[in-house]
């Protein structure tokens, strides 16, 4: 028994390096929020399992569980015809996009990790949350189709992997979701310092809102551009390009550079949420789970609605075939 144990392990420790290290750790993070994170479950056209109900003048005969209705016991409150109900699963797709540009590709200390970095972690480990709970999940711009399978969250992890790696001329930098096609009515996860400019930033943006997509902005910065907290001479210099500026004293400045990057900060989430999106500030010196459980219980909300409105336009057809005479709306016209 205890031979067979050891090679067990020792099959899961060869398995698991063979995993790509982004997905391990995401993995991690992911477990952690999912203990304390309710999985969503609602009717309607998932392929699981749900429930149980008796039928009612406007359901589709299709949907008769003829097996279990006749087990039923006349003789009690359990009997009649029942219905078979399935999980809700959202027809809509999720999309992840990040910002592979030089600027993410950095950090304030070794102690800490790359801005693309905690970007990747937490895009991983919520397409793994969503998966879980059937979501349909892809990364934007690679080409591949939203996919609710485990080999589809492998998949994500090597693009991400592939795309972190210094091969900047196979993957050209992209600091704003543009250029990419989203189906209408899907919704965007989008990982980024958004540190670009706020009037180019509304451009891009505002073209996405004319897709009346569903739009989340996951804002990660290194937090010494929260707070300047150099002293003295300091040389900044551009992530690409060859521009330097020599400051004398930037504790001089400090205290405008903090008012300037609040202000920045501040006015990209009051333009999002012009549009109805959300706006999630992160910093790297902080733990991803917290900003992962806030950004998923955001996202499971949001879908709740869109189960809940669509469980009302059902119960409203039914109501209508219901008063026609059990055609609907559309057969009755």
């Amino acid at each position: 028994m205890y031979k067979r144990a050891s090679s067990i392990e020792a099959s899961a420790e060869k398995l698991t390096a063979t995993l790509p290290p982004l997905l391990v750790e995401a993995e991690r993070v992911a477990s952690t929020v999912f203990q304390g994170a309710h999985g969503r479950r609602h009717v309607g056209q998932g392929d699981e399992f749900w429930q149980y109900r008796h039928y009612s003048p406007g359901d589709s005969p299709r949907k008769i569980d003829w097996r279990r209705s006749a087990k039923s016991d006349p003789n009690s409150e359990n009997s009649g015809i029942f219905i078979r109900q399935k999980e809700w699963e959202s027809a809509q797709s999720l999309w992840l996009w990040n910002n592979n540009s030089s600027g993410m590709n950095w950090a304030s200390s070794k102690n800490l990790v790359t801005k693309t970095h905690r970007a990747s972690v937490l895009s991983l480990a919520l397409a793994q949350l969503l998966i879980r709970g059937g979501e349909k999940v892809a990364l934007a711009g690679t080409g591949i189709p939203p996919s609710n399978s485990r080999k589809n969250l492998f998949t994500i992890a090597q693009q991400l992997e592939s795309h972190n790696s210094d091969t900047k001329d196979k993957h050209p930098e992209h600091e704003l979701p543009q250029g990419y096609r989203f189906s209408q009515n899907s919704a965007l996860v989008c990982f980024s310092d958004f540190l670009v400019p706020l009037a180019e930033q509304k451009q891009v943006l505002a073209s996405l809102a004319h897709k009346n997509l569903r739009v989340w902005l996951v804002q990660i910065l290194d937090p010494a551009e929260m707070n300047l907290p150099y002293t003295g001479r300091v040389k900044f210099q551009q992530p690409a390009g060859d521009t330097e500026l020599l400051h004398s004293d930037v504790e001089s400045i400090r205290d405008l550079y903090i008012d300037r990057i609040r202000a920045h900060n501040k006015d990209l989430s009051r333009l999002v949420k012009k549009w109805g999106w959300h706006h999630i500030l992160h910093t790297t010196d902080k733990s991803p789970e917290s900003t992962l459980l806030t950004l998923y219980r955001s996202i499971s909300e949001r879908q709740n609605t869109i189960a809940l409105t669509a469980d009302e336009n059902r119960n409203d057809t039914m109501a209508r075939a219901s008063i026609n005479g059990g055609k609907s709306g559309e057969e009755y016209a």
